[in-house]
């Protein structure tokens, strides 16, 4: 039930725009780089703690590209065809994946296609459980890590948002929403988004009462959708 009710707040489409930066200035401008072909290598791997917006980047990356990401879970066949190849969670690439991953990489350096290979995954490079001959190749080419926003960063995030919109949040409401929400900004700002629509239905201003009187609204809904699933 509580995942159901966080399946409410659905959060934007990723792109690199809405992408908040924070500390990773750097990945993010070598990802715009390698997109434009720009870049020094045409191989990057993005790592970091679940949360931090790995995969944000890479569905942000695909749609620029036109490609779509591939889950590392699914079975993955390469298609010289393709122009660009994206996988997020490589650590979970089964054995037949990882030679389909070891013959794009050659490919890649033999012919260009894939013209760019982007994976990423919670793991530093040395900590991934592949082939060692795939490991060197991730190794070879651009491997950054992804610095999850701090609170403070948050905060400032969440209080651009609502300057943006004419919203009045305090301390007390952004508090409350890093404390019983989850805490990715995705989902954070999904639910301002929502809280920004329940205001100005209620036409009162923002408040932690306020916030809790949509979630029980949120609730009911949810509880009334599963039980209709259910029957």
């Amino acid at each position: 039930m509580q995942q159901l009710l966080l399946d409410v707040f659905t959060p934007p489409r990723p792109t690199l725009t809405n992408f908040l930066v924070g500390q990773n200035g750097q990945l993010v401008h070598e990802l715009q780089q390698l997109i434009k072909l720009e870049s020094l290598s045409p191989f990057m791997y993005v790592y970091g703690p679940a949360g931090c917006g790995k995969s944000h980047l890479l569905r942000g990356v695909a749609a620029e590209m036109g490609v779509n990401v591939v889950a590392g879970g699914n079975r993955f066949v390469f298609k010289p065809s393709e122009q660009a190849l994206v996988i997020d969670n490589i650590d979970q690439l089964t054995p037949y994946s990882q030679v389909q991953l070891f013959n794009a990489f050659n490919s890649s350096l033999a012919e260009n296609k894939p013209g760019k290979i982007i994976l990423a995954s919670e793991f530093p490079p040395a900590e991934l459980k592949l082939r060692d001959d795939l490991r060197t190749r991730i190794e070879a080419g651009l491997c950054l890590r992804v610095q999850p926003l701090s609170d403070h960063e948050k905060h400032e995030a969440l209080q651009s948002m609502a300057k943006s919109r004419g919203l009045q949040l305090s301390e007390e409401v952004i508090e409350y929403a890093l404390r019983y929400f989850q805490r990715d900004m995705g989902s954070l700002m999904a639910v301002m988004d929502g809280l920004d629509r329940f205001s100005l239905e209620q036409q009162k201003p923002v408040s932690v009462n306020l916030l809790r009187h949509w979630m029980k609204r949120r609730e009911s809904l949810v509880i009334r959708e599963y039980e209709t699933r259910t029957v």
